[in-house]
C-alpha cells in the first residue's frame, strides 16, 4: 500500500490539462490589431485596443502607419458598453474596407476580421498576455536587427522611401549617411568573429544614441550601416557623422578583457542637391564613403 500511495503522490504532481478542463485558470483576453501587410516599418506591429483606438498616419494616432495612402486620422475602433468593438471610417480620402468590402457606416468586429486601409491590412483579434507576448516577439524579429538593435534593412528601406517622398513634396532637406567600419577584419583574424560581432553591435548602439529622435539607421550588411536624417541639410548631416566618428574613436570597446579599437568612415549625401531618389542618394553617399576610405579612413566625406 505504501508504494501505491507514493505512485498516487507522483501522479498528483504532474497534471495534464485537456481542452475545456475547468481546472485551467481563466486568462484575461483583450482586443488588439496586428499589421499583417504594409510598409516594412509597420509590418508586424501589434496595438492593444482599450476604450478607443484611432488608426492613421498622424503622430497622435494610437496606431500610426507610414502608408502614404492612409489619411492622418483614417479610422477608429471603439469599445461599446456590451463589450463589442465597432469600426468606423473617419472621413478618410481613400476609404476603409472590411474583409475586402467597402465599409458603410459602422461594423461590429469579430475575431479574424481584416481591415484594409490604403495598402495596409490590419487583423482584429482577441488575445491573452501570452499571445500578445508571442506576437510582440515576432514583430521584433521582423522589424529589428538582433545584433545592433537598429531597424531591419527592410523596415529602413521602406521608411527611407516614404521620408524621401515627403521631403521632395515639402521641398525640405533629407540627408543620408553610408558608414563602413575600419579595422573589423583584423579583429576577426586576431580574436575571432565573436569579437568582431561585438564591435559591430556596440557601434550600432552608439549610432542609435547619436541619432536619437533625429533620424533612423540600419545595418546595411556586415559592418556597414546606413542612416537617414530627415530635415537635415548636408552641413548638419556632416556634423552628425562627425559625432558618430569621434565617439567611436574615443569609445572603450571591450570583450572578455580585450580592448577593441575600430573606427568608422562615413559618406554623406543630401536631397535635393545629390539626388531625389533612393538609388541616387545611396549611390552618392556610397561614392563619398569610398573617398573617405581612400583618403585614409576614420573620416567623414561629402
Amino acid at each position: 500500500m505504501a508504494n501505491d500511495d507514493k505512485d498516487r503522490d507522483r501522479h498528483s504532481e504532474t497534471m495534464i490539462f485537456m481542452p475545456g478542463d475547468p481546472s485551467i485558470p481563466p486568462t484575461q483576453k483583450e482586443a488588439f490589431l496586428t499589421v499583417v501587410r504594409g510598409c516594412g516599418a509597420d509590418l508586424g506591429q501589434n496595438q492593444p485596443i482599450a476604450e478607443a483606438l484611432v488608426v492613421g498616419r498622424g503622430k497622435g494616432c494610437g496606431l500610426c502607419l507610414m502608408d502614404m495612402q492612409v489619411s492622418s486620422r483614417h479610422a477608429r475602433i471603439t469599445l461599446r458598453p456590451d463589450g463589442s468593438y465597432v469600426l468606423e471610417d473617419l472621413g478618410s480620402t481613400n476609404g476603409t474596407r472590411i474583409n475586402g468590402k467597402a465599409l458603410q457606416g459602422s461594423w461590429e468586429l469579430l475575431e479574424g476580421d481584416k481591415i484594409f486601409l490604403g495598402e495596409s491590412v490590419l487583423r482584429f483579434a482577441m488575445a491573452d498576455a501570452m499571445d500578445l507576448g508571442y506576437h510582440h516577439e515576432l514583430s521584433q524579429l521582423v522589424r529589428i536587427d538582433a545584433l545592433t538593435g537598429l531597424d531591419s534593412k527592410r523596415c529602413f528601406d521602406d521608411a527611407l522611401s516614404i521620408a524621401l517622398t515627403q521631403a521632395c513634396r515639402k521641398k525640405s532637406p533629407l540627408s543620408v549617411l553610408m558608414m563602413d567600419m575600419d579595422g573589423i577584419k583584423p579583429i576577426n583574424d586576431t580574436y575571432g568573429h565573436l569579437f568582431g560581432a561585438h564591435a559591430i553591435g556596440e557601434t550600432g548602439r552608439l549610432i542609435a544614441r547619436v541619432l536619437h529622435d533625429s533620424g533612423r539607421a540600419c545595418r546595411f550588411g556586415g559592418d556597414e550601416f546606413t542612416a537617414m536624417l530627415p530635415g537635415l541639410d548636408k552641413e548638419a548631416a556632416v556634423q552628425v557623422g562627425e559625432e558618430i566618428r569621434r565617439l567611436l574613436e574615443e569609445a572603450r570597446l571591450e570583450k572578455d578583457g580585450i580592448r577593441l579599437q575600430p573606427t568608422i568612415s562615413i559618406g554623406v549625401a543630401s536631397c535635393p542637391e545629390d539626388g531625389e531618389t533612393v538609388l541616387t542618394l545611396i549611390d552618392a553617399a556610397d561614392r563619398a564613403l569610398y573617398r573617405a576610405k581612400r583618403a585614409g579612413k576614420n573620416r567623414v566625406s561629402v
